[in-house]
């Protein structure tokens, strides 16, 4: 026989059972993602405990993250600079400014 040992006694790397569990647990962290858009893993995770579903974290971070249910907070962005002044602008006098011994 030409086959190897280990390929004959191989399991298969589909876990159906762990995969019914994840699209029930996926179904649930929808729900409560669409009630509470704001909520983290965490969150979820308490809420889930609080409704009889014995999950880790870690397993909810990772369907959240497979199914791309995760947080999306809108970044904060803030101007720094006013270009727009009333103010006299200068000319940068120092443009062409070169130090000696740094071989600018």
């Amino acid at each position: 026989m030409s086959l190897a040992r280990s390929t004959l006694y191989a399991k298969s790397k589909v876990n159906l059972p762990r995969l019914k569990k994840d699209a029930d647990l996926q179904d649930s962290i929808k729900r409560i993602v669409l009630a509470y858009p704001g909520y983290g893993y965490r969150r979820v995770t308490h809420q889930l405990r609080r409704e009889g579903y014995p999950f880790n974290h870690k397993r909810i971070l990772r369907v959240r993250k497979t199914s791309d249910l995760l947080c999306r907070t809108p970044r904060c962005w803030r101007k720094t600079t006013d270009s727009d002044h009333s103010f006299p602008i200068y000319a940068n006098l120092l443009r062409h400014f070169s130090r000696p011994g740094l071989g600018c």
